[in-house]
Order: structure tokens, then sequence, then C-alpha cells
């Protein structure tokens, strides 16, 4: 499991499990940096129980609206990019929140970007989108794998306490598989900005 470092979202809790039932990987924004990938490489070859990779994000993930904020204002980004640590974990989040933006403007319009709630859409719609995407690059690189790990994703809802994806009216619970190719993925992207999920954040 990949997961954020967020305390609101105690991975085994939230999947009713008792401790050291999963093997847990936590950073800020469940990023894929090379130290996660390769604890994630260490269960796959040495649990022979593993049977499942899981990228977990969730709503109003704050370093996914750290990435957001910078996204929506460059002057800011300018205090990131001088403290590297940070600057690593915004810049592994932007494609996402490059990702939102389009679909979101590609579903709305572009006047979308002026109603109050964007801020808050654009960044649950990243969060969805960054998981997905982690989701595939964990599946390319565990691909020796695949005959007996599957990959999937989802996201931890902080209102209802339901992991799942925002669906056309409700919040659709359980993992999704991890996307395959570039048509797969803008069907998730235009289905999200169609969401009611995003809808009630725009306002």
């Amino acid at each position: 499991m990949l997961g954020c470092a967020d305390a609101r979202v105690p991975v085994d809790f939230v999947f009713g499990q008792s401790v050291n039932d999963l093997f847990t990987v936590r950073v800020a924004g469940n990023v894929l940096g090379s130290e996660c990938a390769g604890s994630l490489d260490y269960a796959v070859e040495h649990l022979a129980s593993i049977r499942l990779l899981v990228v977990l994000g969730h709503t109003r993930c704050g370093a996914v609206a750290a990435a957001v904020d910078a996204y929506l204002n460059p002057v800011g980004y300018l205090g990131v990019a001088a403290n590297l640590p940070l600057r690593s974990i915004v810049d592994a989040l932007t494609p996402a929140v490059r990702g939102a933006d389009v679909a979101l403007r590609s579903v709305h319009g572009d006047a979308v970007a002026a109603q109050p709630g964007y801020r808050r859409a654009l960044t649950d719609a990243a969060v969805v989108i960054h998981a997905a995407l982690t989701a595939d690059v964990v599946r390319q690189t565990f691909t020796a794998h695949l005959d007996h790990v599957d990959v999937a994703w989802g996201v931890y809802d902080l209102t209802s306490r339901r992991v799942g994806r925002p669906g056309a009216s409700s919040w659709e619970r359980g993992l999704v598989a991890a996307p395959q190719g570039d048509e797969q993925f803008q069907a998730l992207a235009r289905s999200l900005a169609s969401s009611a999920h995003v809808a009630d954040a725009l306002g």
C-alpha cells in the first residue's frame, strides 16, 4: 500500500486491518519516489503473501493543494523552488494538477477557473488523477510480477470515510484497476470532471 503521510488517513484502520496485516509505505502526497519504489520492490520480492499493490490518495490532500497553489500562482512557486525536498514532492504532483485543469476546462469551459470553488475542485480532481497515474507507473514498474500481483488505486474521502472515486452522481466505493493507455486516462478525466463530487466542489 502506497499512501499519504496525512494522519487523517490511517491506512490499516481505513481498511479494517490489524497492525502488520498490510505492508504500508506512507509519504506526503503518496508520490512514488525511488525510496518508496524500493520499499514496494522489497515487499514484492520477499513477502510471498503480497497479491495486490494499491495506491491510495485522499480528498483535501495538503501536498496536492500545495502543487495546485504553485500551478495557479507560478510566482508563489519561487518560494518552493529553493526547498529541494518540498519541490520534489510538488514537481511530482504537477502533471496530475495539469491533467485535472485540462479536464475541468474541457468539460466546463475556461470560465470554470473563475468559479469560487475552482481551487478545491482542482485539488480533489488532481488527487484522483495522481492516484491513477501513480498506479499506472507502479504497474509498469512491476510488469515482471503481474502474473501474481495486481495493481489498483483508490481515494479515501475524508467526508464519507469511504475508499473509491467520484462517480456521476455519488461516491463509487471500492478500488479500481490501474488504467492503461491514453484512452483510459482520458475517459477517467472526463468522468471525473463531470462527477457530482467536482460539481459540489465548484459550488
